[in-house]
């Protein structure tokens, strides 16, 4: 009987053709992430670190995690069943090694970022949003219209739709090539354009200037993917970008695209939110644009609980200090909620009439009247 113990990690990886960086502290090696597409400014530089011991990896550049099953699993886009039958039986689908952006004769540079905004803005209005998604980000706080100018949609399933879609995109003179998410098929009639489509919906990831840079999916199962088709014929990463809201008012910093809108919604502020809470790289390069020297920095709370979480911030916080910026450190008690926008949340619902978090030490009372009010001290 295989047992998942049985599968080598480092096997695993060096059979999808991981490009391997150096070795790591222990057990460790380090690899670069096929999952971000990890850093283009340092090509020689890797962010996935997979233990040999512990059979683990995990990417400090944007979270992606787990074991070998997982790991084969996510590069290959199946679910962990077919994944652990595949290592099982030997079934190993093509593999291309990962050798940075224009390495691989499968994946294409990328397109510039003013195209995939326009593609996918075109992308998006063919697309609708079913029930159970728009349900829950009405849950989440955020109104009929916050939902519609956010482009928030749901991943079609249906292959024929999709199709249709893409060839619908290729006659309004848009090239799907370098544009994260799409691929080739072999069909019987020769290759077409399609789309991945994992089950969840579409979360636009924005730049400074408002385009949409890249799409993350929130899973129906819960979890956050890239909509990403790195490692397919005329596939494309996605990598990991740093979302940013837009709004007027005191920047605040959070972890995730979604939870970003959602926060900044609620609050009325603009909102950074970082793809992992080790993916911070961008957030200092954002902030100059920004003309930005203190940010308020609110990762979640249980990074008073999570050593991995507590690293990542302390680390973040350090960076900005070097960086010259002066950064202030939100914190709230847990019955708030784990994340800033559960906090604001609960002003929203009314649950609470006013919410006091600590700013640098300092009490800051966020009271909801017709506007959200904030008043520093107690």
């Amino acid at each position: 009987m295989v047992r998942l113990k049985d599968f080598d990690i480092i096997e695993v990886a060096e059979r999808l053709g991981l490009q391997f960086v150096k070795k790591g502290p222990g057990d460790e090696r380090i690899y670069r992430c096929p999952f971000c597409g990890d850093s283009t400014k340092h090509p020689n530089k890797g962010h996935l670190y997979v233990n040999a011991r512990t059979g683990v990896f995990k990417c400090h550049r944007c979270g992606e995690e787990g074991n070998a099953v997982t790991m084969w699993a996510k590069y290959h886009r199946v679910d962990a069943k077919t994944a652990y039958r595949q290592l099982r039986d030997g079934e190993f689908p093509e593999c291309v090694p990962v050798s940075g952006e224009n390495g691989s004769g499968r994946e294409d540079g990328g397109a510039g970022i003013d195209e995939r905004d326009r593609v996918y803005r075109k992308f998006l209005e063919l697309l609708k949003l079913d029930p159970p998604h728009k349900a829950d980000l009405l849950r989440r706080g955020l109104s009929e219209v916050q939902i519609h100018n956010n482009l928030y949609k749901s991943v079609p399933q249906d292959a024929r739709f999709r199709w249709r879609v893409t060839r619908y995109l290729l006659e309004k003179g848009c090239s799907l090539k370098g544009i994260p998410g799409f691929f080739t098929r072999n069909g019987r009639y020769g290759p077409f354009w399609d789309f991945v489509s994992p089950a969840g919906y579409l979360i636009p990831v924005k730049d400074v200037q408002g385009r949409i840079q890249a799409l993350q999916v929130r899973l129906d199962e819960g979890k956050y993917i890239w909509f990403s088709s790195h490692g397919m014929p005329n596939g494309t990463s996605s990598k990991a970008p740093t979302h940013y809201t837009g709004g007027k008012g005191k920047v605040w910093v959070t972890e995730g695209p979604l939870k970003a809108d959602v926060a900044s919604a609620l609050l009325n502020a603009p909102f950074v939110g970082i793809p992992g809470v080790g993916a911070w790289k961008d957030v200092d390069g954002i902030l100059e644009v920004l003309s930005c020297k203190d940010p308020v920095v609110a990762f979640d709370a249980d990074c008073r609980t999570n050593p991995n979480v507590a690293k990542a911030l302390g680390d973040f916080i350090r960076s900005l200090k070097q960086n010259g910026y002066r950064p202030l450190v939100a914190s709230w008690p847990a019955s708030y909620g784990k994340g800033i926008d559960d906090v604001f949340l609960k002003l929203h619902r009314e649950e609470v009439s006013s919410v006091t978090l600590t700013i640098e030490g300092v009490p800051v009372t966020i009271r909801r009247t017709v506007t959200t009010v904030v008043s520093v001290g107690k």
